[in-house]
């Protein structure tokens, strides 16, 4: 049995990204303001994710996020993934 990978789906759902909701939508103006390490947001299929707490988990790297803080990340998201 591998139990070493048993763990790890626990982990990565503690620091996925969480969808950011008003009631009425932000704006990608809204969105744009959210561009750093501290405070990072990027739109995926439409929805504005607050990935702050998932940029040091990601295994592409930080910075592979970073590129897209504030932006809408969809087409890059959609390739990769």
């Amino acid at each position: 049995e591998d139990s070493m990978n048993k763990a790890a789906p626990a982990a990565a759902a503690a620091a996925a990204p969480t969808a950011v909701t008003n009631g009425g939508g932000y704006t990608m103006a809204d969105v744009a303001k959210h561009n750093t390490k501290a405070d990072c947001w990027v739109v995926v299929n439409g929805k504005v994710l607050d990935v702050t707490s998932f940029l040091s988990e990601h295994p592409g790297g930080e910075l592979s996020i970073l590129t897209f803080a504030g932006k809408d990340a969809t087409e890059e998201f959609n390739m990769i993934h």
